[in-house]
């Protein structure tokens, strides 16, 4: 279910949807088929030139001869003597279109109870959408159905659904209750405390370091023996593996090429490789995370780039610079673990991801450029571009001389008869 406090996305839907909704009340149809084809009808008709009845029943039935939803949301109770059951006076069938060019919603309010199904004894309420194949993740068909499944998920709202008579007054119904669920879900007593492990505080300095190795403790040895243990396991762990393998290689060749370019054959591809073996299998071993995957990446390779640079400024060995870098990065990693400064983590927002990936785009646009003028200037660019273009007046006396000129060579060749 949908936080309507929570998530801004769920009421926006239902304020747009509400406007554009189309709203089937009192279908005496029963069978499922005829109430789908009446609300496809309903909503395609005249909107969506390019999607078809056609397209639309095959992709939200799951076989032509045999009529049953193939993606629906329902709500669940739980019994009183344990398990849960459906609830089926409601269902809401969703799919994606390639043809849709916008999102679509329509409800139908039953004449009669019908019977859709195993679990749809008495349905009343139908709810269809239908959504672009491309639509993002938050518009997506099962993000819509979440919230309308949300909605109508309380059995006393239905029950005001069925006492009103127009359509104006089920949009008002539906908006009030949206509302009402928005001001609930945003009151604090509403929101349940996230469990936390409670661990003894003993000492403050290296205290997040302890309770992460406490965390982990019981987690250590199954994350190698699950790698092995299991029907199949060997199989997937060996196309994984596989895979791992091409995935990280081709980066590190790429960064590779890019680092022995920008320190003229001090770190080469060779070296990289040899690098991201041994940290990644350090990483594996003492991290207690086998499955994280360290790779070079573009800001590491800028970053070496500029140690480069700085070397041959101040006429610096580069390979004792760049070791000295990594026992200062090593330190300063064991000062923020030991100080929790993880922590401050918690105010990086994806604002701060996002200027850092443009910092890193602007960058090696800023060198391919450089490399496309320096391609110009060895290969394109001459001295003769630098010649000052002839005025008109030097034209008109350039063409008067070869003028002349074939006036005299005319006069001087034998004519033949």
């Amino acid at each position: 279910m949908k936080d309507f406090g929570a998530e801004v996305r769920a009421s926006m839907d239902v304020d747009q949807f509400l406007i554009q909704a189309v709203l089937l009340l009192d279908v005496q149809e029963t069978s499922l088929e005829g109430i789908v084809d009446k609300m496809l009808h309903k909503v395609l008709e005249g909107r969506e030139h390019l999607a078809t009845i056609t397209e639309a029943k095959d992709t939200l039935f799951t076989h032509e001869q045999v009529h049953l939803l193939s993606r629906t949301i329902q709500g669940t109770y739980m019994r009183e003597g344990g398990g849960f059951d459906y609830d089926q006076s409601w269902i809401c069938a969703m799919c994606a279109l390639p043809s849709l060019q916008k999102r679509h919603v329509a409800v139908a309010r039953l004449k009669h109870p019908a019977n859709m199904g195993r679990t749809c004894h008495e349905v009343r309420f139908f709810i269809l959408v239908l959504t672009p194949s491309k639509e993002k993740g938050t518009k997506n068909a099962l993000e819509t159905g979440r919230t309308f499944a949300t909605i109508f998920a309380d059995m006393d709202f239905r029950q005001r659904l069925l006492e009103v008579h127009s359509e104006a007054e089920f949009k008002n119904v539906l908006l009030k209750h949206a509302q009402d669920l928005a001001a609930e879900q945003s009151n604090p007593a509403h929101q349940s405390p996230q469990p936390e492990i409670d661990f003894p505080r003993r000492c403050p300095i290296a205290q997040g370091l302890c309770d992460d190795l406490q965390r982990r403790l019981s987690h250590y040895v199954s994350d190698y023996i699950d790698g092995v243990v299991g029907h199949r396991t060997i199989y997937k762990t060996i196309s994984t593996i596989f895979f791992l393998y091409f995935a990280c290689l081709l980066p590190t060749i790429a960064f590779g090429a890019l680092n022995d370019n920008n320190t003229k054959g001090k770190i080469d591809v060779r070296k990289c490789i040899i690098s991201q073996t041994i940290g990644g299998l350090s990483f594996a071993i003492f991290g207690g995370q086998p499955l994280v995957i360290l790779m070079t990446t573009a800001p590491l390779s800028l970053y070496i780039k500029v140690i480069y640079n700085i070397c041959e400024d101040f006429d610096l060995d580069f390979y004792a610079m760049y070791a000295c870098v990594g026992l200062w990065n090593t330190f300063f990693l064991i000062l923020f673990s030991v100080c929790d400064a993880s922590k401050l983590m918690k105010w990086c927002t994806r604002s701060t991801e996002e200027i850092f990936a443009l910092f890193i785009s602007i960058a090696f646009c800023v060198d391919a450029g450089r490399d496309v003028f320096k391609n110009f200037q060895s290969y394109y660019y001459s001295s003769e571009c630098e010649r000052p273009t002839p005025s008109t007046e030097d034209l008109a006396v350039l063409i008067r001389a070869a003028n002349n000129t074939t006036d005299v060579l005319e006069h001087a060749l034998p004519h033949c008869h």
